[in-house]
């Protein structure tokens, strides 16, 4: 029994010797994985800081690099890649305009000197307009009629030569007043006020040259403009119709006044002077010297204008004003001096409808013309069927004491339009 008791004690301690060496083998292995994780936590920590140290270093390289070509960096900036047809691109805008109508001469026989009742193509407008490139843009206007082809005009213009300066040379309608520099086709009635066919030609004034424009700071106007145009004298009506006829040269200042969101007023003054006399050779071999021979012309244009905010397609009101004045030197220092102007007023009754009335009064162009009047009565009716389709009728009565009887005509007049420019004014 004794002996069983010692076999067991000692197992039982044999036993426990065992399990703490265990035990002990077990804290020991536990340190050395405690160790190897820390020491394997400390080179990812390690690796990790390099690894960002490296990024950086590679972004600040690549950085430096292309901050050292700023050359290459414009050129890239100059080239155009906007993925359009290049063709398309460069192509003018093209606009075409129809001007027709039909007559009634209300006069005994149905006729006068001039005019006949019947119908009528007047014109066929073709139009180009094109940016050439940051800095100008042109414009050519083509006028087709039965008799044949019209260069209108063609002109290039740079918006900003010199800030606040505008350049325009070319073939252009000039800008005498405000109507002149109208094309036929969008004026408000059918026909040209009668003092200007009369004093300025049946064309008006458009000849070649060039024109500065300056954007002035304002003198007691909201803004005001001066235009300078020295040109050719080819307007044979008031100068010589030849090309040594330069310089003549015309001078606009425009002021406007903005008075309320509604209503604005602008004030016109013109100044315009050539010489008519012929200098050079004819046509016969010969020179021929003329005195010089002046003719000086000058204007004054007065524009109101109402349309109210948010209902402009509605209504509106215009009332313009101009008068002329020409004095043109002839040979033995004789004058032609004439005087004349126009008024009329429009208003718009409703989006389609428009209503007016024109009063011309002139001089004729001629020698002793002082107590020589013509006057004209102008009232119309225009119907706008749409932006492109416009019909207009119109009755003139003119009338003065160089007539032996009025002259009456009754017009229905059909203008239409189709490209970007419709019925554009210049």
């Amino acid at each position: 029994m004794k002996r069983n008791i010692t076999i067991l004690t000692l197992m039982l301690i044999f036993i426990s010797v065992q399990l703490g060496v265990a035990q002990k083998r077990k804290t020991s292995e536990l340190d050395s994985l405690k160790k190897q994780v820390l020491e394997l936590s400390k080179q990812v920590k390690q690796l990790t800081k390099q690894k960002a140290e490296d990024d950086l270093n590679q972004l600040l390289q690549e950085a430096n690099q292309v901050a050292s070509k700023p050359a290459e960096s414009k050129n890239e900036l100059k080239e155009f890649r906007s993925g359009q047809r290049s063709l398309q691109a460069i192509n003018p805008e093209i606009s075409v305009t129809g001007d027709a109508f039909l007559q009634e001469v209300v006069n005994k026989n149905g006729f006068s000197e001039r005019q006949r009742s019947g119908t009528y193509f007047r014109v066929l407008g073709i139009h180009f307009q094109s940016n050439l490139d940051p800095f100008s843009l042109a414009k050519v206007a083509l006028e087709v009629t039965p008799e044949g082809i019209e260069l209108g005009e063609a002109y290039a213009t740079w918006t900003d030569v010199v800030k606040n300066f505008s350049l325009t040379a070319g073939k252009f309608r000039q800008q005498f007043g405000v109507i002149n520099r109208w094309h036929a086709h969008s004026l408000d009635q059918f026909d040209f006020p009668l003092a200007l066919t009369t004093i300025l030609g049946e064309e008006g004034l458009n000849q070649i040259g060039f024109s500065i424009d300056w954007l002035m700071p304002p003198l007691l106007a909201t803004t005001n403009t001066l235009t300078i145009q020295i040109t050719n004298g080819q307007n044979a009506h008031l100068f010589n119709n030849k090309a040594f006829g330069f310089p003549v040269v015309l001078g606009h200042l425009k002021n406007f006044y903005d008075i309320n969101p509604n209503t604005y007023i602008e004030l016109g003054i013109t100044a315009m002077a050539g010489y008519n006399n012929f200098r050079g050779y004819n046509e016969n071999g010969i020179l021929i010297k003329e005195p010089d021979r002046l003719t000086k012309l000058g204007g004054i244009d007065l524009t109101y204008f109402w349309e109210p905010v948010n209902r402009a397609h509605y209504h509106s009101f215009v009332w313009r004003s101009e008068l002329y004045y020409a004095d043109k030197e002839e040979p033995l220092h004789q004058h032609i001096k004439a005087m004349g102007g126009y008024s009329y007023i429009e208003y718009k009754l409703n989006e389609r409808w428009q209503a007016g009335f024109r009063y011309d009064v002139t001089q004729p162009f001629i020698f002793e013309n002082r107590h020589q009047t013509i006057y004209q009565l102008v009232p119309y009716l225009t119907w706008w069927q749409s932006h492109w389709v416009r019909f207009r009728l119109q009755y003139n009565y003119k009338n003065g004491n160089t007539f032996t009887a009025a002259d009456r005509l009754l017009r229905l007049q059909l203008t239409w339009a189709m490209g970007p420019h419709k019925h554009e004014r210049y």
